[in-house]
């Protein structure tokens, strides 16, 4: 197992591995309306919810007295964007504003009817996850970047983490830019890969997030870093 899990490819089979577990579920359980896997407090938002849950256990357990002093405070940085991650996926744009559902959204900025309250509140908000993020970002891009090419298992599964979150969001937003150039709509077919793509790639992301701390162990105690 450990072999696998140092294996710079894992995360990207954990992925995949994960992303077919969920079409399996949808095909068996929803095969009648598989759009309903993907609805609010449906299946594979459920299942989101517990893979952040068992990621954070894991990240809890790893990281108990593996974390160098040096390493602390991308460690707190990393917690709090598991919890702005978690906020999100609970749905915390609708919970900051009475007047709007696109909270976080460029949309709900630029909408003169929203209160400025709201928008001054969501704005920082925004901009500390936004900040703490690219703060992780220039800090270790040299270091990923380098990890990466040396073959790295750590840093691959960053950098599948951050492919993974691009093609989500690509996913989210083809069919509306699609229609918008075409005036055309997408097969049905291919509204349902798409939001396997989209709501599956999101869903892997913990999953990532708790192997890169696993990884990070094991290197650790092997004495790799």
């Amino acid at each position: 197992m450990k072999k696998f899990l140092l294996n710079p490819l894992c995360a990207m089979a954990v992925s995949l591995i994960a992303l077919c577990l969920f079409w399996l579920i949808e095909i068996c359980f929803y095969n009648d309306d598989p759009m309903l896997f993907y609805a609010e407090n449906k299946g594979l938002e459920i299942i989101t919810y517990t893979l952040y849950v068992l990621a954070l256990l894991v990240v809890v357990w790893f990281s108990h007295g593996r974390i160098a002093p040096d390493k602390k405070s991308t460690f707190w940085a990393l917690l709090f964007l598991w919890f702005a991650a978690f906020l999100r996926e609970m749905g915390v744009q609708h919970w900051l504003t009475r007047h709007d559902t696109t909270a976080i959204k460029l949309r709900f900025f630029t909408n003169p009817n929203n209160p400025l309250h709201e928008k001054l509140i969501a704005a920082f908000l925004v901009i500390v996850v936004v900040g703490t993020a690219l703060w992780l970002f220039f800090k270790y891009l040299k270091q990923i970047l380098k990890g990466f090419f040396a073959l790295n298992p750590l840093y691959w599964t960053i950098v599948t983490f951050g492919g993974i979150l691009v093609i989500s969001q690509f996913c989210d937003r083809f069919p509306s830019k699609y229609f918008k150039a075409t005036h055309i709509h997408l097969g049905t077919d291919v509204l349902y890969w798409l939001k396997l793509f989209e709501e599956g790639g999101e869903a892997c992301l913990p999953i990532l997030f708790a192997l890169g701390f696993i990884q990070y162990a094991l290197q650790k105690k092997k004495n790799i870093r």
